[in-house]
């Protein structure tokens, strides 16, 4: 990789840590598309995997010092494994865009890791959370309620800011590689294709 490409990454990996301290939106974080990214970009890269789990674990380990929900969701509850395994199943999504970068592979696979995150994470919540009975009704409720948890506005359901925040960070992180690589008059351009 050239030092444009890896500047770019850099900026990327940053932004995807400080969204999670600094965007007040629930569950509107660039963790996910930082996966996706990585695993499409980096992914032939030994440590490729672990630049979303450390972002994902310098954000955890700074929320945890200042919220007790947090603390209590990394530390006692163990639903933290739940929400680190949708985040690994993103980053493997995100190799199956190597060398296939267009437009609609890019929403889809936005959209592939949104809706399985949810449903990882939702199952975790079914789990560790006692008042959902554990039949498949409970379950049911467990998926339901994580659609419809918060508000009633644009920016009020935990699911809806997820879908949001992916197609939104994947077309700025994938959108912003390709206008780097096509800088780079050394290399072939590179585009999103529809």
């Amino acid at each position: 990789m050239n030092k444009k490409t890896n500047i770019i990454i850099f900026f990327v990996i940053i932004l995807a840590t400080f969204s999670r301290l600094f965007i007040t939106i629930p569950n509107f974080t660039a963790i996910g598309s930082l996966a996706l990214f990585c695993g499409a970009i980096l992914g032939r890269h030994k440590f490729s995997m672990l630049i979303p789990f450390m972002a994902l674990l310098a954000g955890d380990l700074i929320l945890a010092l200042t919220d007790k929900l947090h603390a209590d969701y990394l530390f006692s509850t163990g639903y933290f494994i739940f929400v680190y395994l949708g985040f690994a199943l993103t980053w493997l999504i995100g190799k199956t865009l190597k060398n296939r970068l267009k437009i609609g592979n890019v929403v889809l696979a936005s959209l592939a890791s949104s809706v399985s995150f949810f449903v990882i994470t939702n199952f975790g919540s079914w789990l560790q959370i006692a008042f959902y009975p554990k039949t498949l009704a409970g379950l049911g409720e467990a998926y339901w309620n994580g659609i419809i948890f918060y508000r009633p506005e644009l920016f009020g359901s935990f699911f809806w800011n997820l879908v949001m925040a992916d197609l939104f960070f994947n077309l700025l992180f994938f959108g912003g590689y390709i206008l780097v690589k096509n800088m780079n008059s050394k290399l072939e351009p590179i585009r999103l294709k529809s």
